[in-house]
C-alpha cells in the first residue's frame, strides 16, 4: 500500500486523494499549532498552520520581525517550508525553506528525528 500524507490547503493535482493502488491517508489536519519566540527570532510551526496563521503570529509578538513564507497566505506550511515560499522577501532573504533550521520528522521506523539525529544518521 501506498502512503498519503495530506498536510492542509490545497493539492492541484489530487495526490493525495486518488491513485491506481490502495493507499492509507495520514490527515495532519489537527497539527496546526505555532509558537513564535521573538527573542531568539525563531518559532515553531506545525505541518497543517497556513502562512497566514504564521504571520498573524508573529506579528502578535513583533512589529519588525518577519518571515518569507510566501504571498499565498491561506496555503499550508508544508509546501513552501519543504522547498519552496516565494514571498515578497525573497531577494533579501529567500525562499521560505532557505530559512528553516530546524525540524522533526517522523521516519518509517516511528522514530523522531531532527537535524541532529539526521547527523548522526549519515555519519
Amino acid at each position: 500500500m501506498q502512503i498519503r500524507v495530506r498536510s492542509g490547503s490545497h493539492d492541484y493535482e489530487g495526490l493525495s486523494y486518488v491513485s491506481d493502488v490502495p493507499f492509507v491517508l495520514i490527515d495532519l489536519i489537527h497539527l496546526q499549532s505555532i509558537s513564535v519566540d521573538a527573542e531568539n527570532c525563531t518559532a515553531w510551526v506545525q505541518a497543517t498552520a497556513t502562512i497566514g496563521e504564521v504571520y498573524y503570529r508573529i506579528a502578535e509578538k513583533s512589529r519588525t520581525l518577519g518571515f518569507s513564507g510566501g504571498i499565498a497566505t491561506t496555503l499550508g506550511v508544508g509546501g513552501p517550508f519543504s522547498g519552496g515560499g516565494y514571498g515578497t522577501m525573497l531577494g533579501k532573504y529567500g525562499l521560505a525553506a532557505d530559512n528553516i533550521i530546524d525540524a522533526q520528522l517522523i521516519d518509517i521506523k516511528g522514530r523522531i528525528l531532527d537535524r541532529e539525529s539526521l547527523d548522526q544518521i549519515r555519519v
